[in-house]
């Protein structure tokens, strides 16, 4: 996710490395531990443990708790209570599918209460050396990144659906591949729209609507 403003491609490299180190190193923790031996269960405790381990140094590093990094503490806090409530493996990945289901229903929400999240998101990568922006330029970023949320919270709402499904459906070991195959090309997809998006919010055209 991008701040849509004059120099959008300057964010596209950190935006993908971090939603690569939000997914992979869960995913590599799970099947490696489970390659060592290691029972389903502790294989997604331990996962998402990783996931928290992610969220807690991102905090620490940037020295910062906006709103985003307050809704990926309590994404892995409701996560690990989901693990700790239950013993069945399956029972945690729908647990787990189901908390991003809210995250969901938050992007939603920030549309129509405080801060659309995309643009706190984007604030993160936005360089302090920047002028700020006049108000007509603030109402208009603003209208974007409402438009940008309620695409993100659509979109993470159709993917828990697809991956409740496939719960539904395959073995715990299965179901953890096929979620994080159908995640990554989810995810590449609401970035790449919300490059577009960005990009063409920035055109003079756009400025002048």
């Amino acid at each position: 996710m991008i701040e849509p403003d004059r120099k959008p491609r300057r964010s596209l490299s950190p935006v993908v490395h971090t939603v690569l180190l939000d997914v992979a190193p869960p995913l590599v923790a799970y099947y490696g531990l489970r390659a060592a031996g290691a029972s389903e269960y502790v294989a997604l405790m331990k996962a998402t443990v990783v996931s928290g381990v992610r969220v807690a140094y991102g905090v620490v590093a940037t020295r910062r708790l906006d709103p985003f990094a307050i809704y990926l503490l309590c994404t892995f806090g409701l996560s690990l209570a989901v693990g700790l409530a239950t013993s069945d493996p399956t029972s945690i990945l729908v647990g787990n599918t189901l908390v991003n289901g809210l995250g969901g229903l938050v992007f939603l929400g920030s549309c129509v209460v405080g801060t659309p999240l995309t643009q706190v998101v984007g604030a993160r990568f936005r360089d302090p050396a920047d002028q700020p922006p006049t108000a007509n330029e603030a109402a208009r970023t603003h209208r974007v990144h409402v438009g940008l949320s309620a695409m993100w919270g659509v979109g993470l709402l159709v993917e828990v659906a697809v991956r409740l499904v496939v719960i539904a459906h395959l073995s715990v070991d299965a179901a953890n591949a096929v979620n994080s195959a159908v995640t990554l090309p989810v995810i590449g997809a609401l970035v790449l729209a919300t490059i577009v998006v960005g990009r063409r919010s920035a055109t003079p055209a756009a400025a002048t609507a």
